[in-house]
């Protein structure tokens, strides 16, 4: 049998939930990189096709011509924003103002995403209506303009 833990009698230092993503944004940009990698081996999200020498041909989609494996290309991108976000976090400035990292991760991991859905095949939905971006790239800028909110916002520094 479990004790019963009164969790109302526990204080934390820092009760802002930027202070809480701010934590889980490094983490959570490596996770991302799993997932990407994950995608490739299923075959899943696949770019489009290509000449290059950095093609690929999934054959558990019935290709015979290569892709782009944007898949990997993103991981790639989620592998750097990682380390930028750690070396970004060890820095005191950095990490003492609420909403910083977190305002990094949105705008690096959406660029990265913007960015990607250029080689990737479409996978339906608002091009018919707007044909000059994808869906991913419209569902991006959002969150890039979120991100440049919190890092612009005055905040007082944690203490």
């Amino acid at each position: 049998m479990l004790p019963y833990i009164n969790l109302y009698k526990f204080k934390f230092k820092y009760d802002s939930v930027l202070w809480i993503f701010d934590r889980i944004v490094i983490p959570i940009s490596i996770g991302g990189m799993f997932v990407r990698i994950g995608n490739f081996f299923n075959s899943e999200i696949v770019g489009n096709y290509t000449n290059s020498n950095f093609g690929v041909v999934f054959k558990n989609n019935g290709d015979i011509f290569p892709r782009h494996p944007a898949q990997l290309y993103e991981s790639l991108g989620y592998i750097v924003l990682f380390v930028i976000l750690y070396r970004l976090y060890q820095s005191s400035y950095i990490r003492d103002k609420e909403g910083t990292l977190s305002g990094y991760f949105l705008i690096g991991l959406c660029f990265i995403r913007f960015m990607v859905e250029f080689v990737k095949e479409s996978q339906g939905g608002i091009e018919t209506f707007l044909p000059t971006l994808s869906t991913g790239q419209w569902l991006s800028i959002p969150f890039i303009i979120l991100g440049f909110i919190l890092l612009f916002k005055k905040r007082k520094k944690l203490s």
